[in-house]
């Protein structure tokens, strides 16, 4: 089964995007040049990773310190 998006030759990445908190957002395909969302179809916040992230720990932290 092909791509749609790849078939359409629409510019778009096969990896998932990780948005963080406090720092820049990654993507998981190695060679992803750019990180705009509309070019990924599947989003995660770095708190919804399943180890977790440094920047989810951190603002919970601090949230409990205020």
């Amino acid at each position: 089964m092909a791509c749609a998006a790849c078939a359409d030759s629409l510019d778009h990445c096969h990896g998932t995007l990780i948005v963080h908190r406090t720092d820049p957002a990654e993507c998981t395909e190695e060679h992803c040049a750019d990180l705009a969302l509309m070019r990924h179809p599947l989003v995660l916040d770095c708190a919804d990773v399943p180890l977790g992230c440094r920047c989810a720990e951190d603002a919970s932290q601090r949230s409990r310190a205020s």
